[in-house]
């Protein structure tokens, strides 16, 4: 059985798990420890044996030198679509060079339909590749190896990872960009200062700040996509409705809302106004679609649930007035889209670091003491920091954007809305 939640005990559990070496950015101190001991090995060989430092700190900073540049992107959707911000500014700064990424199986379609990369590698293999557990560290060995013959003048690791230092190491490439808090700094050439909490948007800025690029407004991803009006349900009149994007999964459980509010929001919108409804997500969230709706039907209604590849859902929230859903991918995707965004944040990490950024986001979230804590599954009970927001304050936000929409229809650029649900 799963503890109850507790605010206090809670809290202080999670400040005694952050004293110890904050200049790291995992939250357990057990891997805070770790990389402590890897990288004091690291740096007092790379001292010690010419070698090693030698290849440490041969990096060019002449464009002109960079004729092939290699950009590490492994984990999730929403990260890869905060990243790709970054790759118009190092085209620009880098017209002749040959722009690759290596990718996972998660995100290869975005690089690839991107026009400013040349070639997608994809590690089908990688640390979040959760289905193959302990493959992932000689997976990786392979692709340092495959990639030393590409010659990589200039490689980027966005995430700030020990083995992606490594591998970037290992291939031989010539100038390494990462984070040092992620452990393997020894490895790398550059590395710009880590803060805590930043948006990533500014963090993926602060990497391309050390390549001399730099903006006086923020880099923000934005995509193209066709809508496409045939993936939403038939008019019955020629009457325009408003079209509201339910993503109704998450990438874990400790994300997700609770199917019970999303049909208690789906009745009260469908009460309060007349709209046009899609339900998606991935082929494990069809269940959680089939409680939502129950057995009666839902006229202007549609279960899109594991029947979309990313580029038809692109299309589908292309032609969205509204999208409402966790903190995920198909979030940022919609936001990277222009489409106005209503997220629902777990206490697994700082809104103001991972939210959507875009003109129009409102992040919905409940404050507990136990986050960040950076869990798949919560270990308490009752799930406090997603039950806890209700239908009501998700309804007064989808409304009040869709009136802000519908009054704006040229919009100038506006700052991100936070709703606390307190």
């Amino acid at each position: 059985m799963k503890p109850s939640f507790d605010r206090a005990r809670d809290s202080e559990r999670v400040r005694r798990r952050r004293i110890a070496l904050p200049h790291y950015r995992y939250v357990r101190l057990r891997w805070r420890l770790l990389f402590a001991v890897i990288d004091g090995i690291g740096w007092w060989l790379r001292g010690r044996f010419a070698t090693i430092a030698k290849c440490a700190d041969e990096g060019d900073s002449d464009p002109a030198n960079v004729r092939r540049m290699l950009l590490v992107q492994l984990d999730h959707l929403g990260d890869a679509i905060i990243t790709l911000a970054m790759l118009p500014p190092l085209r620009r700064a880098y017209p002749q060079a040959s722009i690759e990424v290596l990718a996972s199986s998660r995100n290869c379609a975005l690089f690839a339909a991107c026009r400013e990369v040349d070639r997608v590698h994809v590690a089908r293999v990688n640390r979040f590749a959760s289905w193959l557990p302990g493959l992932w560290l000689p997976a990786m060995l392979a692709w340092a190896w495959r990639l030393r013959g590409r010659q990589f003048d200039l490689g980027i690791d966005v995430r700030g990872e020990f083995p992606h230092a490594l591998l970037l190491w290992l291939a031989a490439v010539r100038r390494r960009i990462g984070w040092h808090a992620g452990g393997g700094g020894f490895l790398l050439t550059d590395s710009p200062e880590f803060v805590p909490q930043r948006p990533e948007t500014e963090s993926r800025a602060a990497l391309l700040a050390l390549l001399g690029i730099h903006s006086e407004t923020p880099i923000l991803p934005s995509i193209s996509a066709r809508a496409d009006d045939r993936l939403w349900p038939p008019r019955t009149d020629s009457k325009r409705r408003p079209r509201i994007v339910f993503h109704i999964g998450a990438g874990t459980p400790a994300k997700r809302w609770p199917a019970a509010h999303w049909r208690e929001l789906l009745g009260r919108l469908i009460v309060s106004g007349d709209f046009q409804i899609a339900l998606v997500g991935g082929t494990g969230d069809q269940d959680r679609a089939a409680e939502i709706l129950g057995d009666q039907p839902w006229p202007q209604v549609i279960d899109a649930t594991g029947k979309l590849e990313l580029s038809r859902t692109a299309s589908l929230l292309a032609g969205a007035d509204l999208f409402i859903g966790a903190d995920s991918g198909p979030a940022h995707l919609a936001a990277a889209l222009g489409t106005p965004v209503v997220v629902l944040f777990s206490g697994t990490n700082h809104a103001a670091q991972w939210q959507p950024r875009s003109e129009q986001v409102t992040v919905v979230r409940h404050d507990v003491a136990c986050s960040p804590c950076h869990l798949r599954c919560c270990p308490w009970a009752e799930h406090p920091c997603m039950t806890r927001i209700t239908p009501s304050e998700v309804l007064e936000a989808a409304l009040a954007m869709l009136r802000t929409e519908s009054s704006h229809a040229t919009t100038t650029t506006s700052p991100n809305l936070i709703h606390e649900a307190v």
